[in-house]
Parts: C-alpha cells; sequence; structure tokens
C-alpha cells in the first residue's frame, strides 16, 4: 500500500509540475550551457568570441536567434555558420526561447529594440 502511495504521489507531482526541457540535460559548469543536443556545437561557435554566460541574458524565439546571429555576422565578424545554422538555431530557440527566462536569475525581460540605444557605427570607432 506504500509503494502504490509513493508512486501516485509522484505521478501526480509530475503532472502538476512538469520538467521543462532544459531541466532534462545538466548545465555544464564551465559554460552554463545545458548539455542537450547541439550544445557542444554553440559552445565552439559562440565561446570563440564571447562568454556562453551572455546566452541565457538574452533569450529569444528562433527569428529573435537568427536576427541576432546575422548581425553578428554582419557588424562583429563572425563567420558564416554554413551547415550549423539549423542545430545552433534549435538548440538556442528550445533552450533559451524568451518564454523561458527565469526572473529569480535575471531582473527583467530584455528591452524591446526600439528602446535599444543606438549601436556605434565602424565609423566612429
Amino acid at each position: 500500500m506504500k509503494k502504490r502511495l509513493i508512486a501516485a504521489s509522484i505521478v501526480i507531482t509530475g503532472m502538476m509540475f512538469p520538467v521543462t526541457a532544459a531541466e532534462k540535460y545538466p548545465v555544464d559548469e564551465v559554460t552554463g550551457l545545458v548539455m542537450a543536443p547541439g550544445w557542444e556545437i554553440v559552445k565552439a561557435q559562440c565561446n570563440a568570441c564571447h562568454t556562453s554566460l551572455i546566452i541565457p541574458q538574452n533569450p529569444g524565439n528562433r527569428e529573435v536567434w537568427r536576427d541576432t546571429i546575422q548581425w553578428m555576422i554582419d557588424t562583429q565578424g563572425l563567420w558564416d555558420l554554413n551547415d550549423t545554422w539549423e542545430p545552433v538555431l534549435d538548440y538556442l530557440s528550445t533552450y533559451y526561447d524568451e518564454k523561458a527566462i527565469d526572473m529569480r536569475t535575471f531582473r527583467r525581460k530584455p528591452l524591446e529594440e526600439d528602446l535599444m540605444p543606438p549601436m556605434p557605427s565602424k565609423q566612429e570607432r
């Protein structure tokens, strides 16, 4: 009887508090990235220019991530991702989607684009 109650409470608890995709995988202690399929590609490409700790600070859907990466290619010297576009976008939009922002970690959601300060042009540098 006791085993049945424990099993039932586990099932009920699981239904009340569903596990998110990010909670199914461990987090890499060095990079802070969710160690889900695609994380090693993201780690290698993103950490070539900046810390991966910036990734969860700038969550977004697939379109936001595509635009952000394209901006990095156009203005910051990032190479074209070629065959890795899809796995990178799959990973980022799944594990770092704006819907999953943890307000216990971040004090506010990212600013809307029209509220952002202007980016310096190359001529100003």
